[in-house]
């Protein structure tokens, strides 16, 4: 009986240990979830002129890493996924130098430079959505790391994959 009770708060201080340490575990529909698209805050279409080369590479990059895990299959389209992966290539500053000439009835003539400028985070940054509530929800899972989805290595997704089946193993 004794060794019972103890072996009943050991587990609850484990359990409150790990709750105090920020550790959450996925839902299920992250170990249920068949598909996932891989997406920028620029969409998920790889030939956007506004979509920084860094990112467009990342995603490439995640789709291959997904694909090599076997997990879950590629979704294109947004309806078509369970789950989305926003990617985030780390940066304090990137620019995308281009030309703007605009002519028309509804518009003034004009000519000028056009700079697409994203600035953030030096960190490679990977967040895991429901798919169901799209990227302006709250992430299921996020974390960003230093050259984090930089291939061969690409721990990010080797993080996401461990907290994924960490979930599955949770009854």
């Amino acid at each position: 009986m004794r060794r019972s009770v103890s072996r009943l708060l050991l587990m609850i201080s484990l359990a409150g240990l790990a709750f105090a340490s920020g550790y959450k575990p996925l839902p299920k529909l992250v170990v249920h979830a068949r598909y996932v698209l891989v997406t920028t805050y620029a969409g998920d279409d790889l030939t956007n002129p506004k979509m920084m080369p860094d990112d467009r590479q990342a995603v490439i990059d995640v789709q291959d890493a997904i694909k090599k895990w076997g997990r879950y299959a590629l979704a294109y389209r947004a309806q078509d996924a369970d789950l989305i992966l926003l990617v985030r290539k780390g940066h304090i500053a990137e620019s995308m130098p281009g030309m703007r000439i605009g002519a028309g009835s509804n518009t003034k003539p004009s000519i000028g430079a056009e700079a697409p400028t994203d600035f953030g985070d030096p960190r490679d940054m990977l967040a895991l959505y429901d798919a169901a509530n799209g990227i302006d929800s709250a992430p299921l899972w996020r974390d960003s790391v230093k050259d984090g989805l930089t291939p061969p290595q690409m721990s990010l997704v080797a993080d996401l994959r461990k907290a994924v089946d960490a979930a599955a193993k949770v009854p």
